[in-house]
């Protein structure tokens, strides 16, 4: 007669199941046994409370309700592969305190040894059927846990895709690295994928600084946006360019909009426009100016650049007078009582200076004989004895008073028409005597020094 093959529960079982329908206590699954019956088949009861013959027990590693029947719990065990060397007939569940809550008979398996030839591990699985598995808690060893061949199988194939997604995702990646720009500062080369079409975009770092002259890519002109300027471009700035199919060149997308300029920014300032980045300002940054005006200095030239607005103009006008303001104008809160009452004329004014008398600008003509005086000259000559001095005078004199040592201080004059015994003769002060080695001569502007003694001659001439 065939075999027949079941699993149920024990009493103890059915007790703690209906416990934890009605009253919510939580079913604590713990192991699993497996046992050879003994050498031979038999059929469990409900009454049982262990197996005929244990030869194996490990923890149970799943616990879960049914995926397909809600009515099902199902219990699982991974028997390892090192683990071995007995028949299976039978196996139970077993909580905590060591009661078998189910038992099943099973078709005779054998578990090898490695040293039998060869290994496998057995997954033991129990279904226990009731009637509300909503009702039931269940409770297992979280430490102890084994992955099904159908749960490897699907995980194998989650990574997998991930793998694919991860290696699409890398692809982009390498296409998103900002290339490093080869070639030189004026002549970059950069590795275009694909052909060039109008709209054509790639972003490089720059290895060099160009400043700002001529620059080409792969050969082809490199310009600021619509123009045909070169833009600066600084080492280890990211770029962006797009290819102009039209004229066969690229440009450098711009960064920034605006149309400011490096003289509308502030000196040391960093900026970018439309047409270029990494612009420097050179606005001067001029902060609060301030300036007093005065009489002698009345005009200030404000400074281009930067004002922060705390600066200020003042103004100082000294010797202010009523008599010195026109008359009728007023000038810091001061009306004016000047009236035009001058009388001077050019001859009261000396020969080359200018003067205002009336309002009129007047150059003046008089000189120190029109105006009563006289001309007037002196100087000194370092004589050596028995040679020649000659002394010019600015103008033809009329009296002349010479000083000297002639082994003590003298003095001495020569006066024109003075109805002397000769007329180019000098005469002590002293006595009127004759003075040798000093002579002038009448209508001329020179003195001649032929002294016999050295040392200074002092001069003193009038017109």
């Amino acid at each position: 007669m065939a075999e027949s093959y079941y699993s149920i529960l024990t009493n103890v079982g059915k007790a703690q199941i209906a416990n934890a329908i009605g009253l919510g206590n939580k079913i604590d699954f713990v192991k699993m046994k497996v046992g050879d019956g003994n050498g031979s088949y038999y059929n469990p009861t409900e009454s049982q409370t262990d197996l005929v013959h244990t030869v194996w027990e490990g923890a149970i590693g799943h616990v879960a309700v049914d995926e397909n029947n809600s009515n099902w719990i199902n219990i699982e065990v991974l028997i390892p592969p090192d683990v071995g060397g007995f028949f299976i007939r039978e196996y139970g569940i077993f909580d905590a305190n060591n009661n078998m809550l189910a038992v099943a008979k099973c078709a005779e398996t054998y578990k090898p040894l490695p040293a039998d030839g060869s290994t496998k591990e057995i997954n033991m699985k129990m279904i226990i059927a009731v009637s509300n598995t909503s009702s039931i808690t269940l409770k297992i060893d979280p430490t102890i846990l084994f992955a099904k061949k159908k749960d490897v199988d699907e995980v194998s194939t989650r990574v997998d895709q991930l793998s694919v997604s991860i290696n699409n995702i890398n692809t982009q990646l390498s296409d998103m690295v900002y290339q490093i720009a080869g070639g030189s500062a004026t002549a970059i080369t950069l590795a275009i994928k694909g052909t060039l079409v109008n709209g054509y975009p790639i972003t490089f770092i720059a290895s060099a600084n160009n400043g700002g002259a001529a620059t080409t890519i792969n050969g082809k002109k490199l310009y600021k946006p619509g123009t045909t300027t070169s833009p600066n471009l600084i080492s280890g700035k990211a770029y962006t360019v797009w290819y102009n199919s039209i004229g066969d060149c690229f440009f450098i997308k711009a960064s920034a909009e605006g149309d400011a300029d490096v003289s509308h920014v502030l000196a040391t300032k960093k900026f970018s426009n439309d047409n270029d980045t990494g612009l420097t300002g050179t606005m001067p940054n001029n902060g609060a100016v301030s300036f007093t005006l005065t009489n002698n200095n009345q005009e200030y030239i404000i400074p281009a650049g930067f004002h922060n607005g705390l600066g200020k103009i003042k103004a100082i006008i000294t010797n202010l007078a009523a008599s010195v303001i026109k008359a009728g104008t007023t000038v810091g809160g001061i009306l004016g009582t000047f009236t035009s009452d001058a009388t001077a004329v050019a001859a009261d004014i000396i020969n080359g200076k200018t003067a205002y008398v009336n309002g009129n600008k007047i150059t003046g003509n008089a000189t120190i004989e029109s105006l009563g005086g006289r001309q007037y000259t002196s100087g000194v000559v370092n004589h050596t004895a028995n040679t020649t001095d000659t002394i010019t005078l600015p103008f033809i004199p009329s009296v002349i008073i010479i000083g000297f040592s002639a082994g003590a201080q003298k003095a001495a004059y020569w006066i024109s028409n003075s109805n002397q015994t000769s007329s180019t003769t000098f005469y002590y002060l002293s006595d009127r005597s004759a003075v040798s080695g000093y002579s002038h001569t009448e209508n001329t502007n020179t003195i001649i020094v032929t002294s016999a003694y050295s040392g200074p001659t002092y001069y003193f001439a009038w017109a």
